[in-house]
């Protein structure tokens, strides 16, 4: 099989052109294929999605603190020791927001380098600041999911579990209230922001590196396998 060759550099563009660029990201494929290619392209994404992250995150904090101070302590666990699991993961909860920009960047990179892995597998020629810069753009449609998923939270007046806190978005709507959740967390998994990012990252890595859509589809198919299995890990913990 032939080995692609590595699409050329674009010009590198202004900061202030990437800024507005970036939201190429939420309809056009062959615009953002280009701007992956500038070298601080990602500093924009990054910013915008962290300082979302880090408002939607600080509004939501009181009912998650709500939420987790009066669920009932599961069967053959002391209410003390189960008091003090649910401060601990409060004071947890609280970290990951304000360090949010930082798990942000943490998580494109590691993104970036299993989609490098992927590639190399594909022979597809990239370079891993190509893909941080492509997981830090579709980063901003994972942004509009957050502000969703907000909104509705803070809609609802009678949020009283761990699974209200992750509000349908997709298909899970039609699911049942007490379905099973590994179900309904399998469903979920599919919002439509979740669906509308990975059809934009075929898209883009498809123009970005000159291989068919089916090509593109297999190589980020690490991403959606790994990501489907967090979604169920988490629902796990759901009560």
């Amino acid at each position: 099989m032939a080995t692609q060759s590595t699409p050329a550099a674009e010009p590198q563009g202004s900061f202030g052109g990437d800024l507005v660029g970036m939201f190429n990201f939420y309809i056009d494929p062959q615009a953002s294929a280009k701007l992956i290619t500038h070298k601080l392209f990602w500093i924009g994404p990054v910013i915008v999605v962290a300082i979302v992250m880090l408002v939607t995150g600080v509004m939501s904090m009181p009912v998650v603190e709500r939420v987790l101070t009066n669920l009932p302590p599961p069967p053959n666990v002391p209410p003390d020791q189960f008091q003090r699991q649910m401060e601990i993961g409060l004071i947890v909860q609280k970290v990951i927001v304000y360090l949010s920009p930082i798990v942000l960047i943490i998580m494109d990179a590691i993104f970036a380098g299993i989609l490098m892995g992927s590639s190399a597998v594909a022979q597809v020629k990239t370079r891993f600041l190509w893909l941080f810069n492509l997981m830090a753009g579709l980063g901003l449609i994972s942004m509009l999911e957050f502000i969703a998923r907000t909104a509705v939270i803070h809609l609802k007046t009678d949020i009283s579990t761990l699974a209200e806190l992750q509000p349908p978005l997709g298909l899970d709507i039609f699911i049942p209230e007490g379905a099973n959740r590994f179900l309904t967390a399998f469903v979920g998994f599919f919002s439509v922001f979740q669906i509308w990012s990975l059809v934009m990252m075929v898209l883009i890595y498809s123009a970005a590196f000159k291989v068919s859509k089916g090509k593109a589809l297999g190589v980020i198919s690490p991403l959606i396998i790994l990501g489907l299995l967090f979604k169920l890990l988490s629902a796990m913990g759901q009560r």
